[in-house]
């Protein structure tokens, strides 16, 4: 048994897989529609959670995150969970070499995919399939100090864009199977930073988001870098303090979306925020108070926004809660329950060609503990 202490999990990570909630005021003005949205429970061990998701068609998707969590550690020596389907089933996939646990996955094609996580050691790990076989790797190569991946992108070619934290600073690392590189940002190297999510789009475009904390402000403010037309740069947000972003998807180099939360510890409200090729603009969504955590989109104009039921005061919804942006209007899908719990979904994901989406999370199950949940649309 190993313990989250022993392995060097480190704050960063811990806020990027915690549950987040978000509460739709009655007021919101959005309308609530019918349940879109499926829910399944695969078969791993008690106490999982499914952390993220990624697809390449209607019969081809990949689901990672951790099993075997108990209040000490984990129950077995590797309790990563790394989960394939194959249009019919959710099947428990292993690795050929030793991972420990996986955060994050992304895929370019069904011979491209990239996860990320924890190995056995406490090293910053990454695996790579090319449509046979798993290989693992050590990306970081000589760290100058406590270093974690935290996301994913793949960018095809059996490439892909890394980014997490390296001691007290934001980390970009981009390579391949062969070798990684650190990627130095412009105006990033002093920051007291994390990027937490990141996302790629077929133009050649990456948006990496997180949060940094400037001078001796007791609380952060949101960061994202990002790669337009061929060079990075930090981008220039609207003021929000006190504020953590968790969540970025990008349509193109002129359409993405981040997500997250100010005042987290206090009076969380969610923060929406969009890029349309110049600036980015904070979004008035439907929810002025709760938390966001997912955001991921289609290639015709849907987004989604995943969120979960408020505490306090814990109000009775009929499920998950999700926002779903379309034609320039909000509105409101409650998912189905599990076990009689609403599940959270840490993570949203399309499928490719289509207008459907995977979700990723966890829900309360027998009282006690927690169980990974994967859903999707009908």
């Amino acid at each position: 048994m190993r313990s989250l202490a022993r392995r060097g999990l480190s704050a960063a990570t811990l806020a990027t897989v915690a549950a987040s909630m978000l509460l739709l005021p009655a007021n919101s003005g959005a309308a609530a529609i019918p349940s879109v949205w499926k829910a399944t429970v695969p078969p791993l061990i008690q106490d999982s959670r499914l952390t993220d998701v990624a697809a390449t068609g209607p019969n081809d998707a990949w689901s990672v995150g951790y099993q075997a969590s108990t209040y000490t550690g984990y129950s077995i020596d590797e309790p990563y969970a790394l989960l394939r389907w194959n249009g019919r089933a959710w099947t428990e996939r292993r690795l050929p070499h030793e991972a420990f646990l996986l955060y994050k996955v992304a895929a370019a094609s069904a011979g491209d995919v990239w996860t990320v996580g924890l190995g056995v050691h406490g090293q910053p790990y990454a695996g790579h399939f090319d449509g046979q076989t798993w290989t693992g790797h050590a990306p970081m190569g000589a760290s100058t100090g406590p270093s974690t991946l935290l996301d994913v992108a793949a960018t095809g070619g059996g490439r892909a864009v890394l980014v997490g934290h390296e001691g007290s600073g934001p980390l970009v690392l981009e390579g391949d199977t062969r070798q990684f590189s650190r990627v130095a940002v412009p105006g990033t190297a002093q920051l007291n930073g994390v990027l937490r999510a990141v996302s790629s789009t077929q133009d050649g475009s990456i948006f990496a988001a997180g949060d940094r904390y400037v001078a001796d402000a007791p609380y952060p403010e949101p960061f994202i870098v990002q790669r337009v037309g061929g060079a990075w740069q930090v981008a220039a947000l609207p003021s929000t303090p006190s504020t953590q972003l968790t969540g970025v998807w990008a349509r193109s180099s002129t359409d993405a979306w981040a997500v997250g939360t100010q005042d987290y510890d206090s009076a969380p409200k969610p923060v929406i925020l969009h890029w349309d090729g110049q600036t980015w603009q904070r979004l008035a969504g439907p929810a002025p108070a709760g938390r966001a955590y997912a955001v991921a989109g289609d290639a015709i104009g849907n987004v989604w926004i995943s969120g979960t039921n408020p505490i306090p005061p814990y109000i009775e919804y009929p499920g998950t809660l999700l926002l779903r942006y379309t034609s320039g209007r909000w509105s409101v899908v409650y998912g189905p329950k599990v076990d009689g719990n609403d599940p959270h979904l840490d993570a949203l994901a399309n499928i490719p060609g289509s207008s459907s989406f995977w979700g990723s999370g966890a829900a309360s199950s027998n009282g006690l503990g927690i169980a990974g949940v994967i859903e999707r649309t009908r």
